[in-house]
């Protein structure tokens, strides 16, 4: 049989997050950091169900076999059999590695079981006074239905029964959302779990009826968002309306501690209506995201990475730095905090007339929102594009559009029919030689807390071609507007594709003819049959073909005929690969593009997508460094074999580690070192604030 072109996306996902928990298992992270590796493990395993699943579940009656070639059936089969199996590898390293790692350092979860006759009376009270007030009981029998648990929750399932009655009786107990670990006296580090102390107490809430069983259990379910676009009349409303529905969502996966009687199993899954495969069983505590909030029970910095405070350039008058020279900034080993500041700054500033922003993921406290209102309030015109449909920050979204709507903002909620996915800021100033734009471009969202742990992109410029197109861009986001020449951005969907489809080709024809011909690409995701065609093609011509892919990949390379010429990489670390960085070598003529989109049907054919291409030398510079370093990285690197494994890196006998974000970390120090001994400041200089933080990889969102 032959092989498949492709591999199969769901399954190269799972693979994805087997790399973060293999980050969990590798004792060479410091323990804190491992831990919460473990935690992201879950998160990104909680999204998978809610986004991956159902689609799975909904095409398993399709005919035609999954486009890797796999019957659409098996692929559910394969799925869930391998989402067990990293669930239990999830379970092991929790109770063989970390949790008695944990112990060793001072923090003892024990169960309520073990503790002392004194120990269960403190916990009573505790139980008495902090937990039982906010617990309800939820019985089910014919008159009460089993009811609408939430998604992700931590539930108690209890039998029960009355003296001289020998039927059993059923009911739920939610886990409230409060602090998972509770502190056993004296101060000896032990702790227990707030679900077991509810177990433990169930009685005192079904007082009349004794306690015949009792177990966990856990259900996500169906995530996704079901808006007809095209009928809508108001889409805000209609986002607002089936989030309500969210809750209400079909089960995609049950998690049930391994302690959980058949009995309850087959009960939960009978009132449910869940088949088996939909059941995962679970050794270790459910929902193990608590884990990342771990370091406030163990205040040692060694059971941390070290502490790394990002380089924060000293512009001073961000307008003026701009003007003078196009910059580059790489986040997190650069601070976000310039980003903030120009908004910040061009609020303030009486000769800005206009501000224009598109914002797709904001933090629940973002300085950049409150400028934007500043903005508006104090006269200015401003317009954001505040895109509604951002999976899982719909709710967040819908909240700051109502808000900058209040302040005189005027708000765009989205295109119909497509996402705006685009990083994009313009602002128009009035200066002495007329107007002037000035315009940043990321490869990441304008969210200043995530920014901290992704690694992103931040192009700024005044250049008159880029700020013209860029306002080309926002005229067709708010208005009706049909450019078909650009100069230097590449926007998505309307040029993107075929931009990449003709340069991946030229590099073929260089190929053919002799000349050095090379494609180096870091980016999250590849889904693409036609961009990995091309790319296949122009192996087969003789490119030479690096991609570091983060997350998951359905290109198979290294297949003899193939994909001889292509090297596949994924870096996962202490920061979340997010930049976008895509460099052609063309004849010797390097093109270098950076932006928010990757290799991904959605990015390309879906999304309003914004690229730009780089001309700069010294930012060119920049780009090489950065992809020679990951492709020099024998540390958080592992390659892509062509029977889809991942192969972690080590270095030689007679190598020195190397890791890409350790290098960059330097780098970064030695450029504030640098900084702080140049020479005195003009006085008009004002120093910029630092954009300290702790920082903690993501989700693959």
């Amino acid at each position: 049989m032959t092989e498949p072109r492709f591999f199969q996306r769901e399954l190269s996902w799972l693979a994805f997050n087997r790399r973060v928990l293999e980050e969990a298992q590798d004792d060479r992270n410091p323990l804190l950091e491992r831990a919460r590796f473990l935690g992201i493990v879950s998160s990104n395993l909680d999204e998978f169900c809610m986004v991956r699943l159902p689609g799975l579940h909904g095409l398993v009656e399709e005919a035609d076999p999954d486009f890797s070639g796999m019957d659409r059936g098996a692929l559910l089969d394969e799925v869930y059999h391998r989402l067990r199996r990293q669930s239990a590898d999830q379970c092991r390293c929790w109770n063989q590695q970390l949790l008695p790692a944990l112990a060793d350092s001072g923090l003892r979860i024990v169960p309520v079981a073990s503790c002392s006759p004194e120990e269960r009376l403190i916990l009573r009270v505790h139980y008495r006074d902090r937990i039982e007030p906010v617990l309800t009981p939820l019985a089910v029998d014919p008159a009460r239905p089993f009811p609408i648990l939430a998604s992700g929750a931590v539930n108690v399932v209890v039998s029960l029964r009355q003296q001289d009655d020998p039927r059993l009786q059923r009911a739920v107990v939610a886990v409230p959302p409060q602090r998972r670990l509770i502190a056993l006296p004296g101060g000896d580090g032990r702790h227990v779990l707030l679900e077991d102390v509810i177990a433990a107490f169930l009685g005192e809430l079904f007082a009349g009826y004794e306690v015949v069983d009792s177990g966990l259990f856990r259900i996500t379910r169906d995530g996704s968002l079901d808006i007809d676009e095209d009928q809508t009349t108001d889409l805000l409303s209609e986002i607002e309306e089936e989030l309500r529905h969210r809750a209400f969502g079909t089960p995609m996966r049950l998690e049930l501690s391994d302690q959980t009687s058949a009995d309850l199993r087959s009960w939960l899954q009978r009132v449910m209506e869940i088949d088996d495969h939909v059941v995962v069983p679970v050794s270790s505590p459910l929902d193990l995201t608590f884990l990342g909030s771990l370091d406030r029970y163990l205040d040692d910095p060694s059971l941390r990475f070290p502490s790394f405070t990002p380089f924060c350039p000293q512009w001073g008058d961000a307008f003026a730095a701009i003007a003078a020279r196009n910059r580059l900034l790489h986040h997190p080993y650069d601070s976000f905090q310039p980003v903030i500041d120009l908004v910040e700054q061009a609020a303030a500033d009486d000769q800005v007339l206009a501000i224009k922003q598109t914002l797709y993921r904001v933090s629940g406290s973002s300085p950049i929102i409150a400028a934007l209102a500043r903005a508006a309030r104090s006269g200015k015109q401003v317009t954001v594009l505040v895109e509604l449909k951002a999976r899982f920050d719909e709710q967040r979204n819908i909240h700051w559009a109502r808000h900058l709507e209040k302040s005189g903002v005027h708000v765009i909620y989205g295109l119909v029919g497509f996402k705006v996915h685009s990083k994009l800021l313009l602002i128009i100033r009035r200066e002495a030689e007329g107007i002037r734009r000035y315009c940043h471009i990321g490869t990441g969202n304008y969210n200043d807390r995530t920014a901290a742990a992704y690694t992103d992109l931040s192009y700024f410029t005044s250049h008159e071609t880029v700020g013209r197109e860029v306002a080309m861009m926002f005229n067709q986001l708010t208005g009706f507007a049909i450019v078909h020449h650009w100069e230097r951005l590449i926007p998505a969907p309307v040029a993107a594709r075929e931009e990449f489809t003709e340069l991946i080709r030229a590099e073929a024809v260089h190929a053919r003819a002799g000349r050095e011909a090379r494609i180096t690409a870091c980016f999250n995701s590849l889904f693409d049959d036609q961009i990995c065609e091309e790319l296949y093609a122009a192996s087969q011509a003789g490119v030479a073909i690096d991609l570091i892919v983060r997350g998951f990949c359905i290109l198979r390379p290294g297949v003899p005929g193939l994909s001889d010429n292509i090297r596949v990489r994924s870096i996962v670390g202490r920061y979340l690969e997010h930049s976008r960085i895509f460099r052609f070598e063309h004849g010797g003529d390097r093109v270098y593009v950076i932006g928010s989109a990757d290799w991904m049907r959605r990015n390309l054919s879906r999304r309003v997508e914004c690229l730009v291409r780089l001309i700069d030398p010294a930012l060119r510079r920049r780009l090489d460094d950065i992809l020679e370093r990951m492709l020099s990285d024998n540390r958080s690197a592992r390659t892509l074999r062509s029977d889809g494994v991942y192969q972690r890196l080590y270095p030689g006998p007679d190598e020195d580690e190397r890791c890409v974000q350790v290098e960059l970390m330097r780098r970064s120090e030695q450029l504030a070192k640098a900084e702080q001994s140049a020479v005195v400041r003009p006085r008009s200089f004002q120093p910029l604030r630092g954009h300290a933080a702790a920082i903690t990889p993501l989700s693959s969102r």
